[in-house]
């Protein structure tokens, strides 16, 4: 199914990324930068549109792009055709248009600053660092592996019990009693940490040694019998599973930084709306 968007939502769209808009998708001038549009001595080019679109929200990017792209020509000629009027205008010897300008360079500025500067710092040994840290401070959890036999009656699990503990197959038994949905594996239950069970299973599994086999445990599931048959500790996640989540708060630790190192020594004074100084 084709995603529909009016022409006049597109417009506004792209009339927003046009003052957002960052560096061309494609080097201008490159075979690949193919002209799409030619009028009053001025091109439009692949580039142009790439960079435009790069900006839109994901729902518009999704729209098939010949749906978009002769929206997004159309507003780049606009755009541009308006501007020439502007420029025969004297608009930009407007202090409107000098206020506005100071605005939108500045956080130009501020954009490609914070940038630089991300690009500069994020270096691969302040990751290494931080999953380092991140390690330490999450320290692997214990799993154990337990297999049990789940019944309804406290009797039933005492019997059970005691068959396995005078030499009974567990998982024989488990095929045959339990009521569980792990009894076509013999009641195997694999890995799990302590907090992944019910509290009273959990606690009754982790205190047991291996091959050791509990007294009946209840749980809202009924009545249970534990056997232990492993204990180890987990894998910490790999670099490449959490760098992701690194680098986005690395980002923000950097951002941090900039702004300390911007407000460093700079007394900064601010006022509500009545004049009347405010406490930062």
């Amino acid at each position: 199914m084709k995603l529909l968007i009016p022409a006049r939502f597109v417009g506004v769209l792209i009339t927003l990324a046009l003052i957002g808009s960052g560096s061309l998708a494609l080097a201008q001038g490159s075979d690949q930068d193919r002209i799409r549009a030619k009028f009053a001595g001025e091109e439009i080019r692949q580039s142009d549109i790439e960079a435009f679109i790069s900006q839109l929200p994901e729902q518009v990017r999704a729209a098939p792009r010949d749906q978009i792209e002769p929206l997004v020509i159309n507003e780049l000629v606009n755009t541009r055709l308006i501007a020439r009027l502007a420029r025969s205008a004297g608009t930009q010897d407007q202090e409107e248009y000098k206020r506005q300008l100071e605005v939108v360079a500045a956080r130009i500025l501020q954009n490609v600053y914070l940038g630089a500067q991300v690009e500069a710092r994020l270096t691969e040994a302040r990751i290494t660092e931080a999953y380092d840290a991140f390690v330490a401070a999450n320290p692997p959890a214990e799993e154990v592996r337990a297999s049990h036999i789940l019944v309804e009656a406290k009797e039933n699990a005492q019997a059970i019990a005691d068959e396995v503990r005078g030499g009974g197959d567990f998982a024989e038994i488990a095929r045959r009693e339990s009521t569980g949905p792990s009894a076509t594996s013999g009641g195997d239950l694999g890995f799990f940490e302590k907090g992944q069970m019910v509290p009273t299973f959990a606690e009754a599994a982790f205190a047991l040694e291996i091959d050791e086999v509990s007294d009946p445990v209840q749980t809202q599931f009924g009545w249970h019998v534990i056997k232990l048959t492993d204990r180890r500790q987990a894998s910490p996640p790999t670099l490449d599973e959490v760098r992701g989540e690194l680098t986005e708060q690395l980002e923000e630790e950097i951002l941090g930084e900039v702004l300390a190192e911007a407000r460093e020594g700079v007394t900064i004074e601010t006022f509500d709306a009545n004049g009347n100084p405010t406490e930062n």
